[in-house]
């Protein structure tokens, strides 16, 4: 995934020396774009699982290449370290803090349906009608069903494996791509036609390399949005701190509602808390936003990829109501890779602007 050699790669065959070039670009994108769509329709959720095992792929490849770096080995060795490392990492972090953080995030749930019932019947004294229960799951059943839209298809896994099964399923998927990424970028580029196979496997080179560091971008921006929220709850005194604090790290992989889902726990712990803590905490939690979103974000993601918010929310608004928060979780970073694929192959090789290329 290096993306020096992309624009080499990206010049060996140009679509001027191929014979009615441009009618077999043209028919290509209609079909990789008709395939696309009835791919989403009918496995988009099988589509986001195999996705999200990419994304575990390339930060272990990010973490193969920080090895190889310092250490000449095999590629297998590094992926295996990497592997190694990360799994201790996880049982330092449950050795640690572990059972208090499960202590408190099953604690916190009891709190904040209390608090939430508390709000809610505030709220239907006022004449505001809400329900007195509140789960997660409340905001995606008035949401249209993927299953309703497109006949269940959706569901492939589902269906057959609980959530467990499905994070050990990717997790794998993710290991066996990253133990050799160009065997299957190299066997996806053989459906195409033989000229146009340097093309998108340059294409698809650059593609994971920008996926690759926003990924790496948004997982340190989420450490740190994590962190400074964790410092500021236990600063004022507030409960589950910590727990809280995980949530609005976890979150924060989401643009724009990803702030503002992390902050409901928040706010549903301050319900008791004195009018001054409350203040200070939401004060405090909107300056770590605002710092992430104009100062952390622009620095560390704009270099990688610069997707437009109003396009970023649409984007967000569709995958949640085709594939519910699956397709919400997953939807930037796929964006952010769809944003390449339709520049270079587009933008660049149909409509002609080398710019786009040279960007």
């Amino acid at each position: 995934m290096e993306p020096s050699g992309v624009r080499s790669l990206g010049t060996l065959i140009p679509f001027s020396m191929c014979p009615k070039a441009s009618v077999t670009k043209t028919a290509l994108i209609v079909i990789a774009v008709l395939a696309s769509i009835a791919l989403l329709v009918f496995f988009g959720e099988l589509l986001m699982l195999l996705f999200a095992a990419i994304l575990i792929a390339a930060v272990l490849d990010s973490g193969v290449a920080l090895i190889k770096r310092f250490l000449p080995i095999h590629r297998l060795v590094a992926l295996i370290l990497t592997i190694v490392i990360s799994i201790m990492l996880v049982g330092f972090a449950l050795v640690a803090g572990g059972m208090t953080i499960i202590d408190q995030l099953d604690a916190l749930s009891g709190v904040l349906g209390d608090a939430w019932r508390m709000l809610a019947d505030q709220l239907n004294d006022w004449g505001v009608p809400v329900l007195r229960t509140f789960n997660a799951e409340d905001i995606w059943e008035r949401l249209p069903e993927p299953q309703t839209m497109f006949g269940g298809a959706g569901a492939v896994l589902g269906t057959g494996f609980g959530m467990l099964s499905n994070l050990v399923i990717v997790s794998l998927v993710g290991i066996f791509l990253a133990a050799d990424p160009s065997r299957y970028r190299d066997g996806l580029v053989l459906f195409v036609p033989v000229w146009f196979r340097p093309r998108l496997g340059a294409v698809l080179d650059r593609a994971g390399a920008t996926l690759q560091r926003w990924l790496v971008g948004q997982l340190a921006l989420m450490v740190i949005v994590g962190g400074a929220t964790t410092v500021l709850l236990l600063v004022m005194g507030v409960n589950y701190a910590l727990s809280l604090g995980i949530i609005a790290g976890l979150l924060n992989f989401i643009p724009f509602l990803g702030p503002i889902l992390g902050f409901v726990p928040i706010g549903l712990a301050m319900i008791g808390q004195d009018m001054t803590t409350a203040l200070i905490v939401l004060g405090g939690y909107t300056l770590i936003q605002q710092a992430d979103a104009n100062v952390l974000s622009p620095l560390i993601q704009d270099r990688v990829v610069n997707l437009a918010p109003a396009l970023t929310i649409a984007f967000l608004l569709l995958m949640g109501i085709i594939l519910g928060p699956i397709g919400v979780a997953l939807a930037t970073p796929l964006l952010a890779a769809l944003r390449i694929l339709v520049l270079e192959l587009y933008v660049g090789d149909v409509l002609g602007d080398e710019a786009v290329k040279k960007a």
